[in-house]
């Protein structure tokens, strides 16, 4: 569970009623054998990987939606990692979720780190009790490691700052 980048999925932290995080991080994802092609300009010195993940028995038991979750890994020659997730409503029948990429990911100078573009996103802070606040800023950095986490999700989209 500690180390990369956990699915956070169909749920983020404990704001629903299933376990913390929801159940994609706890499962077997495969291989998709005949992924949709990249576009050109996202191809070209690039490697790449879906993965698959869709809901068995038991978890249509906790949360009865059908859904296809596709995250395409691509790794370009230069290094840079590039995370792709999409989910697909199987049946039709609308369904809300939240979803997060939960990283734990190593860094030599913290200092040095920067997360961009999430400006004017609204987010519940974990260390002002949930408090609803909108960044205004137009990057985020850290002077030191931080040790208590704090959760920032939009309404469309999830983050996880640590």
């Amino acid at each position: 569970m500690r180390g990369g980048i956990q699915i956070c999925y169909p749920q983020f932290g404990d704001c629903g009623l299933l376990d913390q995080h929801g159940f994609a991080r706890n499962k077997i994802w495969v291989i998709d054998e005949n992924p949709p092609p990249l576009n050109s300009k996202e191809s070209l010195g690039k490697s790449f990987v879906d993965l698959l993940l869709k809901p068995s028995e038991e978890d249509l038991k906790q949360w009865p939606h059908s859904f296809e979750f596709r995250l395409r890994v691509s790794l370009a020659i230069d290094g840079d990692l590039t995370l792709t997730s999409r989910v697909r409503n199987v049946n039709g029948k609308p369904f809300s979720f939240l979803f997060a990429y939960h990283t734990y990911l190593s860094v030599s100078d913290i200092s040095e780190v920067r997360v961009e573009g999430l400006e004017t996103l609204d987010y519940l802070d974990n260390l002002r009790k949930r408090e609803l606040l909108t960044e205004q800023g137009d990057s985020i950095t850290f002077e030191s490691e931080v040790k208590i986490m704090q959760n920032m999700y939009s309404k469309e989209q999830s983050y996880l700052l640590v």
